[in-house]
């Protein structure tokens, strides 16, 4: 007798996608993009309206706070030389953060388990961000210690070290990005298990859906934003330091 086997196609990383002067472009990532970047414009004009000296309301204390617990990294670790890294820092704590975030929203579509997914879910968004901070990165280095001192960094300890410290530099901007990507695209395939659980299980489809999202989206969310945000300054901390 042959044994049955249960497959199981479980489609994960489904999008809405068009032609866009002949490049596949996902919809529906692209539209979460826009609408994360409307939500921080949104929320900078309205904490613009209520910004007061006296008694902060709960937008400004909450930006106080964000701004406030990346100010204290930055300082303990590149001191006073590196504050001018605090507002790209915070900018990719906010805007990570509400792209994690959107994958909450209880939004549906035929075919599709979530019509806005979270970008950050979709390599392309993660792999654009740790792009930008690094060649950032190697800009700070060329300006802050001149650009001999840029290129003798691969040389050390020795010119035997030159590939190896290539190599350390190619995996910076793919470390980071993955590790973001993997993360919140992990929590997508989480809901897309639950979706297809059997109707067996102790709790409803939805409460499970409800339960992970919460998790994901109040744990999971912030805690991915922080380390790509705190590895951002450990990275142009060691621009300004010259690789020491």
């Amino acid at each position: 007798m042959t044994p049955s086997v249960l497959a199981i196609s479980v489609p994960v990383g489904d999008h809405v996608t068009r032609k866009i002067f002949g490049f596949s472009v996902n919809v529906d990532d692209l539209f979460a993009v826009v609408l994360a970047g409307l939500i921080i414009v949104a929320l900078g004009v309205a904490l613009r309206a209520r910004v007061t000296s006296g008694v902060p309301g709960k937008l400004q204390l909450a930006f106080e706070t964000i701004v406030g617990a990346v100010e204290n990294q930055v300082r303990s670790t590149m001191g006073e030389r590196g504050l001018f890294v605090i507002p790209l820092a915070v900018t990719l704590f906010v805007f990570i953060l509400i792209c994690n975030w959107l994958e909450m929203l209880p939004t549906t579509w035929p075919g599709h388990h979530q019509i806005i997914p979270a970008p950050t879910g979709d390599i392309n968004l993660t792999a654009a961000l740790a792009v930008l901070v690094i060649l950032l990165v190697h800009f700070t280095w060329v300006w802050k210690s001149g650009f001999r001192s840029y290129v003798s960094h691969y040389f050390k300890p020795n010119a035997l070290f030159f590939p190896i410290n290539v190599v350390e530099e190619i995996a910076k901007p793919l470390t980071l990005a993955l590790r973001l990507f993997g993360n919140i695209f992990a929590g997508g395939i989480m809901l897309v298990l639950i979706a297809d659980m059997p109707a067996k299980f102790i709790l409803p489809i939805p409460v499970l859906d409800f339960v992970w999202k919460l998790f994901d989206g109040l744990f999971v969310g912030p805690v991915q934003a922080f380390i790509f945000t705190l590895l951002t300054i450990l990275y142009f901390d060691s621009a300004i330091a010259g690789g020491h």
